[in-house]
């Protein structure tokens, strides 16, 4: 079986900070349960609560990551089994969400693996279908406030200035401004959010999209659509934090969502 009939798994906000200890077990279990007939996985974006593509220092001879050297040592397990995953050939496609940032190279340079990273949204052909794959943070169009403050993070300024702060002080500044964030807007009662969700969805399709795939909303939901004679479908992967949801897709038509109980 080549990897064109392999199945895709899309994953999305986990969230992890490395101390909910069972929450990052069953990830691992879940990712090692996938890998029979698993072609790509793709993670929808705020796999972690922060990540930053800080430079990678020179390492060891044997290439060893000491967990000193890593700024995120409590995600190790996590990144590890990622690159099991890469080393059997399997895809692994990053979408950057709000909690990710500037990940370019950053796989390549601390795990030598190939990771496809997109900053953004990105554009597939799924079963040979035109489909729209993304976080879903800018599915909200009047959420200025927000869309300003992602400019204002998201662009080269900012990720030297970062760079040049470092792990440490960037880390404490992100996990202040994350639990404001969740106090602000927690991801249990998020009225309407479904709705914003689903109205992005059909107006990807009006522009010739027939699969819309989401995270984000922290809301696993499969919505199908009739579009001047096209049967569409906006899929949101749900969240690992609540639901342990995730997306199946296999060649050439078959969207299902999943949940993980470890069984």
């Amino acid at each position: 079986m080549n990897r064109d009939e392999k199945d895709w798994v899309f994953v999305s906000d986990a969230h992890f900070t490395g101390q909910e200890q069972e929450g990052m077990g069953m990830f691992l279990q879940f990712l090692e349960s996938q890998v029979e007939g698993l072609g790509r996985l793709v993670i929808l974006g705020d796999l972690f609560e922060f990540l930053f593509g800080f430079n990678a220092p020179a390492r060891p001879k044997d290439g060893s990551i000491p967990p000193s050297l890593f700024p995120f040592p409590e995600y190790l397990p996590v990144f590890e089994a990622l690159q099991r995953l890469a080393h059997r050939g399997i895809q692994i496609t990053y979408i950057e969400g709000n909690h990710d940032f500037h990940l370019y190279s950053f796989f390549q340079d601390w795990f030598k693996i190939e990771v496809d990273v997109y900053p953004s949204g990105r554009e597939e052909r799924l079963g040979g279908r035109p489909s729209f794959i993304a976080h879903g943070d800018l599915s909200n169009p009047v959420q200025w406030k927000y869309r300003f403050y992602r400019r204002f993070v998201k662009n080269p300024v900012t990720y030297r200035l970062i760079q040049w702060i470092g792990p440490r002080m960037t880390r404490a500044i992100a996990h202040r401004m994350s639990r404001e964030s969740h106090q602000r807007y927690p991801a249990t009662g998020s009225q309407g959010m479904p709705a914003t969700f689903r109205s992005f969805a059909h107006q990807k399709f009006l522009e010739g999209f027939d699969i819309v795939i989401l995270g984000h909303s922290h809301f696993p939901e499969k919505v199908e659509e009739e579009m001047e004679g096209r049967r569409c479908f906006y899929i949101n992967a749900g969240d690992w934090v609540m639901h342990r949801s995730y997306l199946r897709f296999s060649p050439p038509d078959h969207f299902e969502l999943h949940q993980f109980t470890g069984k």
